[in-house]
Order: C-alpha cells, then structure tokens, then sequence
C-alpha cells in the first residue's frame, strides 16, 4: 500500500507507469483487493491507481455520516495530488455512479471509462427492495448474504472473494450504500441515461455477465438486457459492451485475464 498522501484520505496502489492511467475503485462495502489481480496485469502496459473507497478498509474513514459527494472530492484530491493528467476510469458495480460524475467534472482528463457488472439499465423491482432491506437493522445480513449467494450463483468458490473482501463491513455501511445507490438510481433512472447527459460524450465500454444480467431480470436469458444496450449503442457510437464469460458478479476475480484483455483492446481504439 502506497502512504496516504497529502490532504487525500484515500488508501491505494501505485504500480505501472504510462498515460492514460487506469484508476480503478470496486463498489461500496468492498476492499481494493477485488481488482488487485487486474491492476497486476494491467500495470505491465499502464500506470495503476487501486484505490480504497472514501470510508473503506484502509482509507480514512470520515467522522460521522458521509456519501457519494464526498467519494467523488476525494477521489479528485487524489488524481490531483500524483499529477495524473489523464486517466481512464474502472469501476466495479455501483461506483459507476461516482466515474460518471468524475467524468462530468473533470471532462478533459477522462476520455474513456469501464464499467464492471453494473446494473446499467432500470433495475427491476426487487433490486429496490433489497436496497431497502439493506438499511433495516434486522434484515441487513440476511439480505446481503442472498446478495453473496446471488452473485456466486451457489459456488462456494466463487463466493469466496465476497466473504474475503466484503464481510468486514457493518449495518452502518451497508445501509449507507443502500440509501445512496437508491438515491442514484431515483434521481437518475439508469446510467443510460445519465451518460447521454455528458457533453462532449466519452467512450464507454460496459462489461458485464449474461448469466447475472438473467437472473437479475428473472430472464431465461441475456437478450432483453443486451438488446437494450444494443438500441442504445446504435444512437450512440461511443458506448460499447462487453459480454464476459464470468459467472459471478466479480469478472475481475473470476476471469481476470479476459477483462484485462477486453479492456486493452478498447483503449487501443476498439470495442466489440
């Protein structure tokens, strides 16, 4: 882990050297170490910040209550403080929302942005209704563990990334993210929709899991959700998408070399 620097309050690696960096930050309730695998494997072409959300394992962690503002301040301190001119955002679920603002705010200095196995269209009811069991005192853990089998499809391997990296996080956390992609989401409706407010529009390439994007919808498969993907990619020339074969919710565990290699490949120009 490199120091905490200057006035930023966020925990990160450093590793690789080249522009455009790559910051990458998982989603919230989860530690850096999610994407440290990618990081490793993207650094032998790039300059890697791993960052620690605002609050999260090894960053400093605010006095009393905070949210998505304040990630998104920290996180410009950061890029900031190591003279990063430019650099492309990868983030894991719903850090999302915090890369769309990053961009917004910074628009010169994030031309491209990944997304990671994010809900990327209007979630389904019960999406909601899990967000909300995640803020009640009695029903957090319960909610969350169904969220962990979810994402794992079952497989106790492939749940072990979520018990190693997202289990040191308490009920006032979750429901912190809880209340805040809810938030989000209602102010919002999708990201879709929030990406088509940016101007200029940057590059975007969504990686996502069909078998995930299926169980989310209760589909018997992917096509509804990447058709809707596709209507919006034909409007929009620079908004990409990525069909994964991971299972899981995390790609970047469970096919860390296939994310990598998609991710180079849309930074060299293309995307398919």
């Amino acid at each position: 882990m490199d120091e905490l620097i200057g006035e930023s309050k966020l925990a990160f690696d450093d590793i690789g050297a080249g522009e455009p960096a790559l910051l990458l930050f998982p989603g919230w309730c989860a530690d850096r170490g999610i994407l440290a695998a990618l990081a490793e494997i993207e650094s032998k072409k790039r300059r890697v910040i791993n960052v620690d959300l605002l609050g999260h394992n090894e960053s400093r962690r605010p006095e009393g209550d905070f949210g998505s503002e304040d990630m998104i301040r920290e996180t410009i301190k950061l890029v900031d403080s190591l003279n990063i001119n430019e650099f492309v955002t990868v983030s894991v679920a719903h850090a999302g929302w915090i890369a769309i603002e990053l961009r917004r705010r910074l628009v010169n200095r994030v031309p491209k942005m990944v997304f990671l196995e994010w809900i990327i269209i209007e979630p389904p009811e019960i999406f909601f209704e899990t967000l909300d069991k995640i803020q009640k005192p009695d029903q957090w853990q319960s909610a969350r563990d169904a969220l962990f089998i979810g994402w794992s499809v079952g497989d106790p391997n492939l749940a072990k990334p979520f018990h190693e990296f997202m289990t040191n996080y308490d009920f006032d956390m979750w429901s912190r993210a809880g209340r805040e992609i809810s938030r989000s989401y209602r102010e919002f409706g999708s990201a879709l929709r929030f990406l088509e407010t940016l101007a200029p529009a940057p590059t975007v390439l969504n990686i996502y899991s069909p078998t995930q994007m299926k169980s989310l919808y209760s589909l018997l498969d992917d096509t509804k959700y990447l058709e809707a993907q596709q209507v919006f990619a034909n409007k929009h020339h620079w908004y990409h998408i990525y069909r994964s074969s991971s299972r899981s919710h995390l790609p970047s565990v469970e096919v860390t070399q296939e994310v990598a290699d998609a991710i180079e490949y849309f930074l060299c120009g293309s995307a398919s």
